[in-house]
């Protein structure tokens, strides 16, 4: 269906060499969850390798990208940080002629998180969080509570970013605290 070693060279081509690291690190941890929980491990595998395809796009391009398939909040503009989740999602689109929804809101979401999050967006979210690469503080948490159980992971992970986006006095996009919300009411349920 999907050639993996095509999109490793693309990303090879595209990223620098640490953040192809990253990628492959993501691909990697995503197929692991994805077999844990029941979802098709090459597609997640195939997300991880493409969540960060744009990262290192010029922002200009990547907002060209975006506007092709939807348009940008005032917070989405003058949050460049949620642009390469977007623009991605995007790239993979128009430029890979990936149609497959789970893959596309994979990528879409891996920052921001969305309320209704499919298990496969909770699956790129948190094996973008969990990676191998990965070393800041309560990384060791944040994987036992993942491999544990995805809410509980995406729990600590949106209260995590909530908590860091607070103190570093910047806006929250609207799709984060609408996931923490409806973690937590999943969360009662469960």
């Amino acid at each position: 269906m999907y050639n993996t070693d095509d999109y490793i060279k693309l990303i090879k081509e595209r990223l620098s060499p640490y953040r192809f690291n990253h990628s492959m690190c993501v691909a990697d941890k995503a197929r692991e969850l994805a077999k844990k929980h029941g979802v098709d491990p090459d597609k997640a595998y195939i997300a991880g390798i493409l969540h960060d395809v744009t990262k290192e796009t010029d922002y200009a391009e990547q907002r060209r990208l975006i506007e092709q398939f939807e348009t940008m909040t005032d917070l989405e503009i003058n949050n460049k940080k949620v642009y390469h989740q977007m623009s991605g999602a995007a790239f993979v689109q128009s430029e890979l002629g990936i149609a497959d929804s789970d893959i596309i809101g994979g990528i879409r979401y891996h920052t921001t998180g969305r309320e209704d999050m499919t298990t496969f967006e909770m699956i790129i979210y948190l094996a973008d969080f969990t990676s191998a690469d990965r070393d800041y503080p309560d990384v060791d948490i944040m994987r036992e509570k993942t491999d544990n159980d995805l809410l509980d992971g995406m729990l600590y992970s949106l209260s995590y970013t909530i908590t860091s986006i607070v103190k570093q006095g910047r806006q929250i996009h609207p799709d984060t605290i609408n996931c923490y919300n409806y973690c937590l009411a999943l969360s009662v349920k469960h």
